[in-house]
């Protein structure tokens, strides 16, 4: 093979790689926002999609928790809008772990078991849930909030692929909120 032939062969091989790399490095920008709107993962058999998560779970709570639980949230929702702005993970987890502090109380209150040990969240859900058969205080409907609340805080934390944009973690730190102050009450 002549030194000709050797070069054009190589220019073949490298033309698709490097138009690629080329393409890549002039729309890198418009790549990432692209890749940043992502809000629906799936791998095997598996689905995610976050934003329609909470979406429904909100919906759910307007039909089981009412508009009683949404007073007095004013200012505790400026705080967490800001947090869903700078770090949405940060807010859903912030607003998970407002949840937890009032399933504490809860637990306290009525003399639960898992109040004062690190117990995981489902156990503790379903303590609450065996402990609530007999009283009634939360109903069906906030206990199922809960775990829903719980699986799209797992979501959220353990998926490092899911784009979570602000707007979500708003409505989830709505959502918790309101949880939240069903359990105060009960």
């Amino acid at each position: 093979m002549e030194p000709l032939e050797f070069t054009a062969e190589v220019i073949k091989a490298l033309a698709w790689p490097s138009a690629v790399v080329i393409a890549v490095v002039i729309l890198r920008t418009e790549v990432a926002n692209l890749l940043g709107r992502i809000t629906k993962i799936k791998h095997k058999d598996s689905e995610i999609d976050l934003a329609q998560e909470v979406q429904a779970a909100a919906n759910s709570a307007d039909k089981v928790l009412g508009n009683s639980a949404k007073v007095g949230l004013d200012s505790e929702q400026g705080r967490a809008s800001r947090l869903a702005e700078d770090s949405p993970r940060g807010a859903i987890l912030d607003a998970w772990l407002s949840v937890e502090e009032a399933m504490t109380g809860y637990e306290k209150r009525h003399g639960i078991e898992y109040a004062t040990s690190h117990a995981p969240p489902h156990q503790r859900i379903q303590s609450i849930q065996w402990s609530d058969l007999d009283k009634s205080s939360l109903g069906q409907g906030v206990l199922q909030m809960l775990q829903k609340l719980r699986r799209i805080r797992n979501e959220a934390v353990h998926s490092s692929d899911a784009e979570i944009t602000s707007e979500t973690a708003r409505e989830y730190a709505s959502l918790a909120a309101r949880v939240r102050a069903k359990l105060e009450e009960a």
